[in-house]
C-alpha cells in the first residue's frame, strides 16, 4: 500500500474514531454522573451554539439570492466527507492492469497480456473434474504487478489436491517468466450460475 493510501486510511479512520466517539458521549450523557458531563457539556454547548449563531448572521448574496451562513456551513461540511469517502473508496479500488510483464531491449519493449499468465496459471485448473470454473486477473499494488488466480471448485472437491495443483501452475509461472510474480491463489464461493451447472460432470 503506498504511503500517501496510508496516511489517508489512518486520518479517515482517526476521524471515523473520534465521530464515534462523540456520538456514543452523547447518546450516554444522561446515563452519566453529572460531575463527569458538567466540565465538558457546558463549554461545549455555548461554543457550538455561538458558531451556529454566528453561521446564522452570516449572508451571502448570490445575485438575486440571500444564502443563510449555516446552510454554506452544512454544505462545505457535506462536500468534505463526500470527498474524503470518495478518496477512501478509490484507494480500496484495485488498479487493473492487461500487462503482467515487460520486457526491454535495443529493439524495444515486449509487453506480455494477462490472457498469457491465464493461459498458464487457469487454463489447466480448468480442466480438472472438480473445479467448476477459473480465472487469472492482474492488477497494479505498491509499484508492482500481481496476479489473482481465482478458482471456483465444485462442492466436495479435494482442496488439498486442488491447491497443490495451483502451485505447480505457480512454478510453472515463474519458470516461463523468469521472475517471481506474487500469486493469490483464491477459492472461491459458487455464484448464482455456478449453483446451475449440473454435477454430472464430475463424474
Amino acid at each position: 500500500m503506498r504511503t500517501r493510501s496510508r496516511i489517508l486510511n489512518r486520518t479517515l479512520l482517526l476521524l471515523a474514531g473520534a465521530l464515534a466517539l462523540a456520538g456514543a458521549l452523547l447518546a450516554a450523557r444522561p446515563l452519566l454522573p453529572p460531575r463527569l458531563i458538567a466540565p465538558w457539556w457546558e463549554p461545549l454547548h455555548r461554543t457550538t451554539g455561538d458558531l451556529v449563531d454566528a453561521a446564522g448572521r452570516w449572508r451571502i448574496r448570490l445575485g438575486a439570492e440571500v444564502v443563510d451562513g449555516r446552510a454554506v456551513v452544512l454544505g462545505a461540511i457535506g462536500l468534505a466527507i463526500a470527498v474524503l469517502l470518495g478518496a477512501f473508496l478509490a484507494t480500496r479500488r484495485r488498479r487493473r492492469t492487461r500487462t503482467v510483464l515487460a520486457f526491454a531491449d535495443r529493439d524495444g519493449t515486449t509487453a506480455v497480456d494477462e490472457s498469457i499468465a491465464d493461459a498458464v496459471l487457469a487454463d489447466p485448473l480448468r480442466t480438472r473434474a472438480d473445479v467448476l470454473s477459473s480465472r487469472t486477473r492482474a492488477y497494479r499494488m505498491a509499484g508492482r504487478t500481481a496476479l489473482r488466480v481465482a478458482v471456483v471448485p465444485r462442492s466436495g472437491a479435494d482442496l488439498a489436491g486442488l491447491l497443490a495443483d495451483a502451485q505447480r501452475r505457480v512454478s510453472d509461472w515463474d519458470a516461463l517468466s523468469g521472475a517471481q510474480t506474487p500469486v493469490v491463489v483464491h477459492l472461491a464461493d459458487r455464484g448464482g450460475f455456478d449453483r446451475l451447472r449440473s454435477a454430472a460432470k464430475v463424474r
